[in-house]
Parts: C-alpha cells; sequence; structure tokens
C-alpha cells in the first residue's frame, strides 16, 4: 500500500484524490436511504405515489339508458373521482435516537486526572476552558445524534486568532504565561453526511488514521456552486478544486497530531425497525381512510319515500310500499385488532432498541414513588445501551481530549511540558434523574462509616467543579462550631 506521501506527490491530481478515496477501508454511508428514513416527509407512505395511490370513490354509479341509434339498452359508466389518501408518518427514527443521544451525553462526560502538579492543574484548567468555549456540552448531541443516524461523524479542529480566550485564563492563572500570551484559541466544525460532506478516513496497514479527506460544495457569492476536496495529514491541508486543472492548495495547520477525530458505524442506529416504522405509518394511514369513509353513519331506506315533514328535531320521512323501512348502516366491527398490532409494534420498536418510552401517560402514575435508585432499575436497558454506545463515543472523546491536550502544548510553550506527561481520562456518564436526598443520604453514611473520604462524599454529592473550595469551607465551619462550643463551656 502506498504511503500518504507518495500519494500526495503524484502529478495526476484525479488519480492522486482517487488513492486518497480509497484509503476508506469502509463503504460510504447510503444517504439518501438514511436521510430518508430519518426525515418522516420522505417516508415512502408520502412519496412513493405506486404503492400508495389515490383512492378511487364512485360518486354516481351508471344507469340503464336507451340507446339513440341502436335503441338497446345500455349503461352508463360510472362517475369516479380521485381522491388522496391519508399520508400519515411519524418521526419514529427521531425519537429514538434522540432519547439515546441524551442519555448518553445528557449528562456531560466525566473529565478526571489524578494529579498534584501545578502546571499539569494549569493545563487541565485551559482543556476545560475550550471545552466550555466551543460549547461542548451541545456539540456532544450533535455528534452522538449524527454517529447514531448518519452512521459515521467527523470534528475538525482549527485555530482562530482570539486572544481573549487566553485574557480569561491568565486572570484566573497567572503561572500558565510566559513573557506574552498567545493570539489563536481552538475552535471546531462538524462533518457528516447529512451536512452535505463525503469523509474519507486514510488508515495506514497498522489500522491508524494517518490522514483525513473531506468532499464537499461550496456556494460562491455569485451563486455558483463549487467542488472541493480537502486533505488533512499531520502537518497540512491540501485542497483541490474538481472540475479544473488546478494545483492543490496547501497550508500548514499548525498542530502535531491530526486535527480530526472520527467515528463511524456499521449500520444506522434504526435500521432494524424500519420495517416496525413501515409497517405502523401504513396502519395509522388505511385506518384514518377507513374513519373518514365508514365512521359516519349513513341512512338505508327501504320503500318509496312519499314525504318529509318536520324542522331540524323532529323532521320525518314518509315510507310506503311492501317492507317500508329505515335504519342507519353502523360499523359493527370493532377496531380492538389495530389497537393491538399498533401497541405491540410500538412496544416492540422501542424494546428492539433498548428504548424507554417516555411520555406523559407512560410516568404520570409514578409521582414521587420513585426514588433515584428505581429510576435506575426503570432506565436499565437505556444504560446498557448506552454502555454498548460508550465503546464508540467513549474513544472519540478520548481521542478528542488527548488532541486538545498537545494542541494547547502546542500554543502555549508552557504548556508543552506537562502536555507530554497529564493522564486525563474521559468517561461517559448516562443520564438519570437523581434524587438529591438519596445521593446525599449515601455520602453521609459513606464517610460516617468509614467506607469514604470526605473528599469522596463531596464529590459524590455532586460539587466536582469546586471539590477543594468545599472541603475548605466544610473545616472552617467545624473549626467554628467547635470555637462556639469552647466559648459555651468555659462561661457554664
Amino acid at each position: 500500500m502506498m504511503t500518504i506521501e507518495e500519494i500526495l506527490n503524484m502529478p495526476d491530481k484525479n488519480q492522486c484524490i482517487e488513492y486518497l478515496k480509497k484509503g476508506r477501508r469502509t463503504q460510504l454511508p447510503n444517504v439518501v436511504r438514511l436521510y430518508s428514513d430519518w426525515n418522516p416527509e420522505r417516508h415512502e407512505i408520502i412519496t412513493d405515489r405506486e404503492k400508495y395511490p389515490k383512492i378511487r370513490v364512485v360518486t354516481e354509479k351508471g344507469r340503464e339508458v336507451r340507446s339513440r341509434t341502436t335503441g338497446q339498452m345500455i349503461r352508463t359508466d360510472d362517475k369516479v373521482e380521485y381522491k388522496e389518501p391519508n399520508r400519515i408518518s411519524i418521526p419514529l427514527e427521531q425519537d429514538i435516537v434522540n432519547i439515546h443521544t441524551a442519555f448518553t451525553v445528557g449528562t456531560e462526560p466525566e473529565i478526571s486526572c489524578d494529579t498534584d502538579d501545578e502546571s499539569e492543574k494549569s493545563l487541565l484548567s485551559a482543556l476545560k476552558q475550550v471545552l466550555r468555549k466551543n460549547k461542548i456540552k451541545y456539540q456532544n448531541k450533535r455528534i452522538v445524534r449524527s454517529w447514531l443516524s448518519e452512521q459515521e461523524v467527523a470534528e475538525y479542529w482549527y485555530a482562530v486568532k482570539d486572544d481573549s480566550f487566553w485574557s480569561i485564563l491568565k486572570r484566573k492563572i497567572t503561572s500558565i504565561f510566559g513573557g506574552s500570551v498567545p493570539e489563536y484559541r481552538l475552535k471546531s466544525a462538524v462533518w457528516s453526511p447529512f451536512r452535505g460532506d463525503k469523509l474519507y478516513p486514510f488508515f495506514d496497514d497498522a489500522g491508524d488514521m494517518v490522514a483525513f479527506s473531506r468532499e464537499y460544495r461550496k456556494c460562491e457569492l455569485d451563486g455558483t456552486e463549487t467542488t472541493l476536496f480537502m486533505t488533512i495529514t499531520k502537518d497540512s491541508i491540501h485542497t483541490w478544486k474538481l472540475g479544473d486543472d488546478s494545483e492543490a492548495e496547501t497550508v500548514p495547520h499548525g498542530f502535531s497530531k491530526l486535527p480530526v477525530i472520527y467515528t463511524y458505524r456499521k449500520n444506522a442506529y434504526c435500521d432494524v425497525i424500519q420495517p416496525i416504522r413501515i409497517r405502523i405509518e401504513k396502519l395509522l394511514s388505511g385506518y384514518a381512510d377507513c374513519i373518514d369513509y365508514h365512521f359516519f353513519p349513513i341512512l338505508k331506506l327501504f320503500g318509496d319515500v312519499m314525504a318529509f315533514s318536520g324542522n331540524t328535531r323532529n323532521r320525518v320521512v314518509q315510507l310506503q310500499g311492501e317492507k317500508a323501512d329505515a335504519a342507519y348502516l353502523t360499523w359493527q366491527q370493532a377496531s380492538d385488532p389495530i389497537k393491538l398490532e399498533l401497541e405491540t409494534l410500538f412496544s416492540r420498536a422501542y424494546s428492539m432498541t433498548n428504548t424507554p418510552q417516555i411520555s406523559f401517560e407512560n410516568l404520570k402514575g409514578t409521582g414521587n414513588a420513585l426514588s433515584g435508585s428505581a429510576f435506575r432499575y426503570v432506565f436499565m436497558g437505556a444504560h446498557m445501551a448506552v454502555e454498548n454506545h460508550a465503546e464508540e463515543i467513549g474513544l472519540f472523546m478520548q481521542r478528542r481530549v488527548n488532541f486538545l491536550i498537545s494542541a494547547l502544548g502546542t500554543q502555549n510553550s508552557r504548556l508543552a511540558a506537562p502536555a507530554k506527561t497529564i493522564d486525563v481520562e474521559v468517561e461517559i456518564v448516562p443520564y438519570i434523574i437523581d434524587n438529591i436526598d438519596d445521593k446525599v443520604q449515601t455520602a453521609v453514611t459513606a464517610v460516617d462509616g468509614g467506607i469514604w473520604s470526605r473528599k469522596e462524599g463531596v464529590l459524590f454529592a455532586g460539587n466536582a467543579d469546586r471539590v477543594d473550595e468545599v472541603l475548605k469551607e466544610i473545616e472552617e465551619d467545624r473549626q467554628q462550631a467547635a470555637e462556639r462550643s469552647n466559648m459555651v463551656g468555659m462561661n457554664l
């Protein structure tokens, strides 16, 4: 297999791009099919007019009439109208993916670093500041949602000129800087198929990603569109315009590592429930048509109608003739089979994907009966799914943190040394509705019982961001309480 350097040095641009695309070890996602499943307006119940045609409705039956030419009795054609059927689509895939996204990163992943080194603590503070400035807690949701529904997603990091980022840190950590404040800060963008990107990760024989390519369209100011092909290596960015003979534009990106984090899954998460969703939409649409045409009763008249009398409330129809009668044609068949099948299909779709059906109807009876521990049992299936997602998403976020640490060391010379020694771990924390009373009681019991230290108790109770300040305040409160107790004893 050719190396990335050999490919980039090829004189033929088209051949170079072709080889860069071949570095991808997996098939490109079928974006049309995936987006058709994701967007309810593109489901087959809406778009497939052959499979779900218009309804043929006879508005007037043909009659027996005598032909003027032959004198024979003939039957006229029925008067027919073609009416649009009900086309009910449901965003089932969106609902399931959004629930899994919330359970996976609704609670921000925990970043832990066990260190007493001041320079490493400064680097950790800078890392958290980068994540906050880029609103990573929201970007995490976009990434997980894209990964579950589009099969792949990439996060690209680049530097923009902004010295205010470092000025904020300077007020908090003066030792983080040398003689001058860096001018650039880190910023990120998300690339995925639904956003119009074709992604081509390039893996070497060892399975390491040594380059990353992206094909996308760029809209110019005059309204024309240009297709670009970008390749990012560990030290530079190469960009070609497709459709002409121009040379590649090459610029260094300024990082020591490849500034792209990428993850892929073999199938979209909701592929397994696609037949169920199609059946549900067919049932809902067909049942709505049945309601429209058969719900309201139809009056049957037997005999000859002689006269009508009365007003709106006491109208009377007079019939005569043999077996004269009037009755309503009512719908005797019950709809229980359809209701049962719909409930079964919905339940099956959510259970096959380990997705809790979170709705007012399902949760209105719980009230305050469920504690934090009970909720963990209720959402055990979702938490098990999150553990499976963490196999890829956890690695994705760990690679992100590793890159950001390296990038911060490149931007700030004071952070270069700790960037090589710091050990930061990222852990996915499933979302759960916690009962604060349960957490505090557990922490108090564990600390008083000698199982946990006071620091561990504070961390468990949810004060991880200011654990040192909380411990200091607790100690000060204890000292003040002890002093007041001693003064009372002396007075007595």
